[in-house]
């Protein structure tokens, strides 16, 4: 599969990721994140309804015998539709076609309340809990004040 350029990768991660405090790729430097999506051991996948993104999906192969579903989501209009599951056994079915004997995810708690949930819906188990702390990115300016509006804004 073909990474999506720069701009449109992170236009794809905004879609996905704006309400969820998703800002990792959005700070990151843009030769870094080149280099990411363009590696060969990483894909990306976008799903599409009426042919707009509406979903995205990353496997990263770059540890050998393993698989980190790094990002996944849908955008804010396709929760709920099924995008989600039908995205999921996507991921599962190009995961597990690789030689990998591991396939794992991370969500926090900025994520949708159903997150987690899903996830062990769809065959992970927690494995363990770790607290990262970062400066609100809706102060910082990567995103925008409106941006998680089920989060509060502290400051």
């Amino acid at each position: 599969m073909k990474a999506p350029d720069l701009v449109a990768y992170r236009q794809l991660f905004l879609l996905v990721g704006e309400d969820w405090m998703w800002v990792s790729r959005l700070v990151m430097p843009d030769d870094k994140l080149t280099a990411i999506i363009n590696d060969p051991l990483v894909e990306i996948y976008v799903l599409l309804a009426d042919g707009r993104p509406s979903g995205m999906l990353e496997l990263d192969f770059r540890q050998h015998g393993q698989c980190e579903l790094v990002f996944f989501g849908v955008a804010k209009s396709s929760i709920g539709t099924g995008a989600g599951r039908y995205l999921m056994d996507q991921a599962l079915s190009i995961a597990w076609a690789h030689p990998i004997n591991r396939l794992w995810v991370h969500t926090c708690h900025f994520d949708h309340p159903n997150a987690l949930p899903f996830y062990q819906r769809s065959g992970f188990k927690p494995y363990a809990f770790m607290v990262e702390v970062t400066d609100d990115p809706r102060l910082t300016g990567v995103l925008p004040r409106t941006a998680a509006p089920h989060i509060p804004i502290l400051g």
